[in-house]
């Protein structure tokens, strides 16, 4: 359904963890994919189905050897015996969406998490919502498994620092807060922002700034995991300054890379970054500006840079997955 984003980078770690950890796995594709999928190996059976209508909405078609099934995105096994786990990821949909396509995600999700005998979330602030916004019940067995950190991200040697340079990462729209940086950039002068994923840049983006705003924020477009890890490696910092989140990927990211992360007072992103975190005292565009130009200490932003650094030692894909395997022996031994 999608060609980048967090859940994709879940499931394609997850996948790679399995082949290399000799477990058999069936992975179900219903055709046409977006993205590039693995070939079946000695340990990975891949299998394409073409897609039925309202494919995305119905039951998952599984095969009778398979023993535990884990859905990418919150469908329900055709066989109810079949033992299921679900991850939950956030609940975005619930705090920040509403109408039709709120219903239709949640009664999906729902269904999803009530039928499953193991749910995953990926952040003790996940599991709250879990508990606020569906609950669970005594049989279900609920794991708080944070997401992991690529290798791909680490810091580099002899590569041009640029002070001015400030970096955002994904979506803009809502609470992710664009707007409240391209405020922010009226009392920092000189900064730019680079801008990552999230689409192209749009005039209504900035309706209301001045011009002198507009000229500091560049969009790069789609960039690998490589050209990421030069950036986070560059700039003065990423700016992340989301309401809500389940995790927040980007925030681990820069810490492994070696950047420190301003953010605002977001639940998940305090539980992932910590005191490694340079939070905005208040969440308006002047609150953002003044934790950014906190870092204008070099003393503050190498304390911040070698405490992300521990931090982000705590997380790896390859913890993530062995917890899980250990969710899907536990679901088979029942």
């Amino acid at each position: 359904m999608q060609r980048h984003g967090g859940i994709s980078v879940y499931f394609r770690e997850l996948i790679s963890f399995l082949a290399r950890s000799r477990i058999h796995s069936i992975l179900t594709l219903e055709s046409p994919t977006v993205q590039e999928v693995p070939k079946t190996s000695e340990y990975l059976e891949v299998v394409r189905l073409q897609s039925r209508i309202l494919e995305r909405y119905r039951h998952a078609r599984d095969f009778p050897k398979s023993s535990v099934f884990h859905s990418s995105y919150y469908r329900l096994p055709e066989k109810f015996s079949l033992p299921s786990v679900v991850t939950v990821h956030d609940f975005t949909y619930e705090r920040f969406i509403d109408g039709p396509a709120l219903w239709v995600h949640r009664h999906q999700k729902n269904a999803a998490i009530r039928a499953a005998q193991a749910i995953i979330c990926v952040s003790e602030a996940t599991k709250s919502d879990l508990i606020e916004l569906v609950g669970i019940r005594s049989d279900q067995m609920v794991y708080v498994i944070p997401n992991g950190v690529s290798d791909a991200f680490h810091p580099l040697k002899n590569i041009k620092y640029s002070p001015d340079d400030l970096l955002f990462v994904g979506d803009r729209r809502g609470y992710k807060n664009f707007r409240m940086l391209l405020e922010a950039l009226r009392h920092l002068d000189g900064k730019r922002v680079l801008c990552v994923g999230g689409g192209a840049l749009r005039e209504e983006e900035f309706k209301g700034l001045p011009s002198s705003v507009k000229e500091r924020v560049l969009h790069l477009g789609y960039v690998t995991d490589e050209q990421l890890n030069e950036l986070y490696n560059k700039v003065h910092a990423l700016v992340y300054p989301s309401a809500y989140e389940g995790f927040g990927i980007p925030v681990i990211e820069a810490m492994r890379a070696g950047c420190p992360v301003v953010s605002i007072n977001c639940k998940a992103l305090l539980e992932v970054g910590g005191q490694a975190l340079s939070v905005a005292s208040s969440e308006t565009p002047m609150g953002l500006a003044d934790a950014i130009l906190r870092l204008t200490s070099q003393e503050l932003r190498a304390d911040l840079v070698s405490a992300g650094l521990i931090r982000a030692s705590h997380y790896s894909w390859n913890a993530t997955h062995d917890r899980t395997l250990n969710v899907y022996r536990d679901l088979a031994g029942s």
